[in-house]
């Protein structure tokens, strides 16, 4: 109300405002001045009394000022340590991590050491193979120069004279390892016929060995080796053609006409009723006791062995084995007289197994590594001189 007096509103909060003592203004020494006296002042009434108490609403809304300001001084400097701090975490974790970085790569930088150091080991171990190669290759290139060289200075002659050893050692090879005379008498008369046209009295040794080479394989050549291996083939083909067992067959008779009585009706179909079972009825007579069909399988597994046995023969032909060879078809002629009774090709196919059995399958060959020492001979002789021309 405006009858109270100041005294009577007291502010809680502006008490301690107003009783902070405020410092006294210094005193500003001013020179004497020679004013008037001011006139006095008029008496004041209550209400003009109370205007002193404005002062201290001042004072408390500067102090209300002061704490705000203190409240935001104090936020900011925790918001200041707040961000040092996280500042300082931050740049701790980014330490730690570059540091982790550095390590890694420096273990990477180690690696990549290593491996450029194996790299260069491998370089090197690969220059000096390298040049190891390329030394080989000079080498090998200067010999091939070499025999080039020795190459132009043959002639045709040594051309001949090569040729003619390369076939006596293809005769030798043919005589002892396949045993085929025939084949290394002609090969001795192609090398003979080389000799003749070079028309050397120098080369007369070797051509007297050829012509008693030649001879002596001609003696036994008597053999067909190739003639019997084909034979042993048409055997084996004729073999599979016999038949253990052949279904009996018959020719019907022509019926007579029939007369209307009918006695002779029955009588003509009784006779003709029992020829043809009479015809179902074969008797034959065989010197040995006939043995029990075989079964289809059973059948065609001994086509098979005998099939097999006329191969084993040709192989032991072809190897030079009598003995396996005379097995081989004994054992053939063995099974075709045993079952197969009932056909009548057998005994013709068991007459030419045995001509093929009886023929000499090993003939005694001939030596002919003589006519091959002779030419060497000749050719040591020869190339010595030819050294000694140059």
């Amino acid at each position: 109300m405006s009858g109270d007096k100041p005294e009577d509103k007291k502010d809680p909060i502006a008490e301690p405002a107003a009783a902070a003592p405020v410092p006294p203004e210094p005193a500003v020494s001013k020179p004497p001045e020679n004013k008037p006296a001011p006139p006095p002042e008029p008496p004041q009434s209550a209400t003009q009394k109370a205007e002193p108490a404005k002062p201290k609403r001042t004072g408390v809304v500067i102090a209300l000022l002061a704490l705000l300001i203190a409240v935001l001084a104090l936020a900011l400097s925790a918001w200041l340590y707040q961000q040092e701090y996280l500042l300082a975490t931050t740049e701790a974790s980014a330490t730690n991590s570059l540091q982790s970085e550095l390590r890694s790569l420096a273990t990477a930088q180690d690696e990549l050491v290593a491996s450029l150091a194996a790299q260069r080991e491998a370089l090197a171990q690969l220059r000096l193979e390298s040049s190891g190669q390329l030394s080989a290759l000079s080498r090998r290139s200067q010999e091939i120069e070499t025999k080039l060289q020795s190459l132009t200075t043959v002639d045709r002659r040594d051309w001949l004279l090569a040729e003619v050893e390369y076939l006596l050692r293809l005769a030798n090879q043919r005589a002892q390892l396949s045993h085929d005379p025939r084949a290394a008498a002609q090969l001795l008369s192609n090398a003979d016929a080389i000799l003749r046209e070079l028309d050397d009295t120098a080369l007369h040794p070797v051509r007297a060995e050829l012509a008693k080479e030649i001879s002596a394989l001609q003696n036994s050549a008597d053999v067909d080796i190739e003639g019997v291996y084909l034979a042993l083939q048409g055997l084996a083909a004729e073999a599979s053609k016999l038949q253990l067992y052949k279904a009996p067959s018959y020719t019907p008779e022509e019926s007579e006409e029939v007369s209307d009585e009918w006695q002779q009706r029955l009588q003509s179909g009784l006779d003709q009723a029992w020829a043809k079972l009479r015809s179902y009825i074969r008797i034959r007579h065989h010197d040995q006791n006939f043995k029990a069909q075989l079964a289809p399988e059973q059948e065609a597994a001994l086509r098979a062995s005998l099939r097999l046995m006329f191969e084993q023969a040709q192989m032991a032909l072809v190897a030079n084995r009598p003995v396996l060879y005379q097995r081989a078809l004994d054992k053939a002629a063995a099974w075709l007289q045993e079952y197969y009774q009932l056909d009548d090709h057998r005994e013709g196919l068991l007459k030419q197994i045995n001509t093929v059995r009886d023929m000499p399958v090993s003939p005694e060959m001939a030596d002919i590594s003589g006519s091959l020492r002779s030419l060497k001979v000749y050719l040591k002789s020869h190339r010595w001189q030819q050294e000694v021309r140059k």
